[in-house]
């Protein structure tokens, strides 16, 4: 099976690392597969509990509990695609910035494809493209966001930098959306245990900008029969001011994989 280090969808992030959105991609892609089949294609999916989602350090369920399922499709090539859907509650404070923007919904989907190449030497590079669909959304809600990483691997620690760029767009105020970011992840050896830190800042033109970060850690269970068991911690913040969905906070989760 192709092994994807990172995608920068796609979280963080949280699967999710940290249950945000920026850089999450890299973890669907780490899964055992369900099967694979003559052409190259191998499948895997998962589902995750979480005590609040954070979309780029705001929460985007009033900081009350959400779910999260992903589906991924890879193949040898390095070509991926994926969907993941994330249930909603209450308004993302940040968007609250400009006014002309709707509720969105219930639930969040997530739709991606990309490709994923192997330099050599440690390194891997990740581009592809989202798309962000809002199921029971108030007015205009979706909008795409490409996206691009490089990741580099020496010994049990993963460095990844990368950026996702939203072109200017109805649903995200007719303008463009730049984030940046960079993430660290640690997998102790023989141990199952996993530790990751995450710095993202975010620019929405006009509407303003700021810094999110984050540090967690992860255990892998032993539960007969559910080899992808999973549970994580982690702090996560923001510059912004201080008020509820974009305060620091702690968030639990409780992932299976298949």
């Amino acid at each position: 099976m192709v092994r994807f280090a990172v995608a920068a969808a796609m979280s963080l992030a949280a699967g999710s690392a940290h249950a945000q959105d920026d850089p999450e991609i890299a973890a669907e892609f780490q899964e055992p597969p369900l099967g694979a089949g003559s052409a190259g294609i191998d499948v895997s999916a998962g589902i995750e509990l979480m005590s609040d989602y954070r979309f780029r350090g705001v929460s985007r369920s009033d900081e009350d509990p959400a779910v999260q399922a992903t589906v991924n499709l890879f193949h040898d090539s390095g070509l991926y695609a994926g969907a993941r859907a994330t249930t909603l509650k209450g308004r993302d404070s940040f968007r609250l910035r400009d006014p002309g923007l709707g509720d969105l919904g219930d639930v969040q989907l997530d739709l991606y494809a990309g490709y994923n190449a192997r330099l050599g030497g440690g390194f891997e590079a990740d581009a592809g493209l989202l798309y962000y669909a809002f199921v029971d959304g108030e007015g205009a809600t979706d909008y795409v966001e490409p996206y691009a990483s490089l990741s580099y691997l020496i010994g049990p620690v993963m460095a990844t930098a990368g950026a996702k760029y939203a072109p200017s767009q109805q649903a995200i105020g007719d303008e463009d959306s730049l984030y940046l970011f960079g993430q660290v992840d640690v997998s102790i050896p023989f141990r199952p245990w996993s530790f990751s830190a995450t710095l993202g800042h975010q620019d929405w033109g006009r509407f303003g900008d700021y810094w999110t970060w984050s540090i967690g850690v992860e255990h892998q269970l032993q539960v007969a029969g559910l080899p992808g068991t999973r549970i994580g911690l982690s702090y996560v913040d923001t510059d912004l001011r201080s008020r509820p969905g974009q305060d620091a906070g702690i968030v639990a989760t409780l992932g299976l994989s298949f």
